[in-house]
């Protein structure tokens, strides 16, 4: 079975319900805790505020991660190299509070940040991903935005910052948990530089891997403008085999693109930038195995699906934008404009799904072929007043839009065995439908701060939204008019508009400068949207409510012993309400609100370096996210009751990494360093889902292994990753349709071990 079908559930509930109602230098830490752990900068590439100080963004002003009055975790450019990370799990496993629905394959999977995740079901995403200062997720509730998690090259990133509890009031939509930024590296205006990196990888029982990248900032006048180029290509070798077509290492991906950043200075307080950032993911398969239903015992063999063919997917992202920063002295204006452009061609094999609903009207040995492909354009733009302190105040105030235009394709055919072409006559498409969905919003922001002393200080912040949507469902694909199941269907419009608002309430004690405590209160919204669909039952819920979050959270963080310890706690507590769910009205599965949750969690992060040579860093995450009310309506579709676990979250996850450095001479350096890498076991879905079975999924440690030579300009690496050989299951899903045919539990796993050899150097 091929990783894809994980999206047939969801296609069963959102795509046949819109066409017509469906019935029922020293080496690194590598997560960063506090500012005195490693040397940053801030995003616009100035100097950070003091030596040993990591600056961020994430209260969209320059500030010391170290006074940053809300819990994140910042992963420094030398961490992503010595630890080499590549992809999002990489680093998510190093995060307390950040896991992934994974779809097995680069570039899909939904982002989840403390618990907030309801498993298949969900479309929308409740964490946000920023690349920058510009927005990739979608907000829009038919735009799909729950598929993807955007993959990056991470090869010239100054830093990844998690911003974790609801960022409604400064980010906006969809950062229910928190949100994920990629901060790139900006041209310099002064020194010529480059880097070129590339990588060899042997997985166990897979194919071989490779990539390349480069990057270099040329000045083009000194001190005034400057071009930072970036780019990249990167072949993942597969591992998993598809007994179908008895293809060997089947999950194969290829992901190549680049980015180009312009900075313009004409006078030292005014910053122009524009950025072009272009990715193509390309693969085949998924890192899956198939399992007899409801059960984890493989049907093939581990690391074994069953496709009719080796389908690929193709995502494409298109990403630019353009900042203005001019600096009045007390007062800086910022403006960012952005255009993204998601287009996607996700292909599987859904027979073993859908053949039974045709069955005695198509010949038994039909193949079916399901195309599920969101595409969305997306314009966004803020202009914003950030002051410094005047006297005993200090603000942020701006204004925000969005617009956003997707079309959500879904076509489901039927194919002959022998020559791969659709069956004649209407026979061809057993389901065929196109859903548009229009998004604007329109936003006011606001924080205030006033210090009642130096070391004690309060923050109120509010958003003020304007949203509205337009969602057609029905429409022709690939100018072929909408059917289901061989009945035509007509195109039906439906719109809302929502006004949501989100709080912001924080009070900060800092008792000394390397000491800072904090209480945070906070709130977060997503999208609702029109009920899309034919022939909507009396009783329907016509106009879907944005669901809500409202995070009470306690922290500290401080820096003792000269800057040799370094320690971040939080503890938090989240009310989560209207959730988003399937909902059964008039016998009919609906999208509704029909729910609510609460989390409960505490994170700590600890970095020590006992010595310059040595760093050894930490965190432990405690994740209790649950069900407090389910309607009885949604309980029926769900099979979920008050009290259940909400899927894919483990209640504990941990990790530890150790880095030593070996001086060898006065220019040449070895390093050693391994990470320790654990979750807990956690439940796959609802305990009583009729169509997604729960699975208990297992607890898993992985251990990596690095070591290296740095001869100056040129370095040398080899790391072992999974170093045992351990199989982990980050997602399990049973994607049945209907509850009385089984189909195959796909598990999706971890890589098995793998060895990669590095080659960097700079010029």
């Amino acid at each position: 079975m091929d990783h894809r079908k994980i999206l047939a559930f969801t296609t069963s509930l959102i795509a046949i319900g819109t066409a017509s109602v469906a019935k029922a230098s020293d080496t690194a830490a590598a997560a960063q805790p506090v500012e005195a752990t490693q040397t940053g900068s801030a995003s616009s590439g100035d100097e950070g505020l003091a030596n040993n100080e990591i600056v961020v963004t994430g209260s969209k002003r320059d500030q010391r991660l170290q006074d940053l009055p809300s819990a994140a975790t910042v992963i420094s450019n030398e961490t992503i190299v010595t630890a080499g990370i590549q992809d999002f799990r990489d680093y998510a496993s190093l995060v307390p509070g950040l896991s992934q629905r994974d779809f097995g394959t680069p570039g899909l999977g939904t982002v989840v940040i403390r618990g907030l995740n309801t498993g298949p079901q969900q479309t929308s995403n409740t964490a946000a991903y920023y690349l920058d200062d510009a927005p990739v997720t979608a907000s829009g509730p038919f735009a799909i935005g729950s598929f993807f998690t955007p993959s990056p090259d991470l090869g010239d990133v100054e830093r990844i910052e998690v911003l974790k509890g609801p960022q409604g009031t400064l980010f906006g939509a969809n950062s229910l948990g928190g949100l994920v930024r990629v901060i790139s590296r900006s041209p310099d205006l002064d020194d010529f530089a480059g880097n070129v990196r590339a990588e060899i990888s042997d997985t166990y029982s897979g194919d071989v891997g490779y990539s390349a990248r480069g990057v270099v900032n040329i000045p083009l006048a000194q001190g005034k403008a400057a071009i930072r180029a970036s780019g990249s290509f990167r072949h993942i070798g597969g591992f998993a085999d598809n007994v179908g077509t008895g293809t060997k290492n089947a999950n194969e991906s290829d992901i190549y693109g680049g980015r180009l950043a312009l900075r313009f200075q004409p006078i030292d307080n005014l910053t122009i930038d524009a950025v072009a950032f272009l990715q193509n993911i390309e693969a085949t398969g998924g890192a899956g195995t198939d399992h007899i239903t409801g059960t984890l015992t493989p049907e093939y063999g581990k690391y074994k699906y069953n496709a009719f063919a080796d389908l690929p997917s193709n995502i494409k992202y298109r990403l630019f934008s353009g900042s203005v920063d001019y600096d009045f002295g007390p007062i800086s204006w910022i403006t960012t404009v952005s255009y993204g452009d998601l287009e996607t061609n996700i292909l599987a094999d859904y027979t073993e799904i859908y053949l039974p609903f045709v069955a005695g009207f198509v010949p038994p040995d039909t193949l079916v072929r399901g195309n599920v492909s969101p595409s969305t354009e997306k314009w966004t733009a803020e202009s914003r007043l950030v002051s410094e302190r005047l006297g005993a105040f200090e603000f942020i105030l701006g204004g925000y839009y969005t617009k956003e235009k997707s079309f959500y394709r879904t076509v489901v055919n039927l194919l002959n065995p022998t020559t791969m072409q659709l069956l004649p006559g209407i026979f061809g498409d057993l389901l065929r439908t196109g859903t548009s969905d229009e998004y604007e919003e329109i936003a006011g922001f606001g924080n205030l701060t006033f210090y009642l002393t130096d070391s004690l200080d309060v923050t109120g912040g509010i958003r003020l939204i304007h949203l509205k949507d337009v969602s057609t469902g029905g429409l022709p694909v690939d100018g072929i008019a909408a059917s289901s199941f061989f009945v035509p269907r007509a195109p039906s419009t439906f719109s809302n508009s929502e006004n949501p608002i989100t709080y912001l309430a924080t009070l900060r004690w800092r008792p000394t400068d390397r000491i800072s405590t904090y209480l945070r209160a906070a709130s977060g919204y997503r999208p609702g949207g029109p009920q899309v669909g034919a022939n909507l039952p009396p009783d329907a819920q016509t106009e879907i409510l944005s669901d809500t979050t409202w995070n009470y959270e306690a922290g500290i963080r401080g820096s003792f012993l000269g800057n040799k310890l370094a320690i971040e706690a939080s503890v938090y507590r989240i009310d989560w309400d209207d959730i988003q769910l399937s909902t059964l009205s008039g016998g009919f599965v609906l999208r509704g609100n029909g729910g609510s949750g609460k989390v409960d969690g505490f994170e700590l992060a600890a970095t020590a370096r006992p010595t310059r040579f040595l760093t050894i860093s930490g965190s432990l995450g405690y994740t209790n996210a649950r069900l407090t009310q389910i309607d009885p309506a949604a309980s029926v579709v769900l099979g979920a009751v008050a009290g259940d676990k909400l899927p894919l979250t483990p209640e504990f996850t941990a990790s530890l990494l150790a880095d030593h450095r070996i001086p060898l001479s006065t220019s040449t350096d070895a390093t050693i360093g391994g990470t320790l890498r654990y979750q807990s076991d956690m439940p796959s879905g609802f305990p009583g889902d009729p169509l997604n079975p729960n699975i208990n999924i297992p607890g898993y440690a992985t251990v990596d292994l690095r070591g290296g030579v740095d001869f100056g300009r040129f370095s040398l690496q080899l790391r072992a990753d999974n170093i045992f050989n351990k199989l982990g299951y980050t997602t399990v899903t049973t994607n049945k349709v209907i509850a009385s045919i089984p189909v195959s539990t796909v598990g999706t796993t971890i890589r098995p071990r793998t060895f990669t050899l590095s080659l960097s150097a700079d010029f």
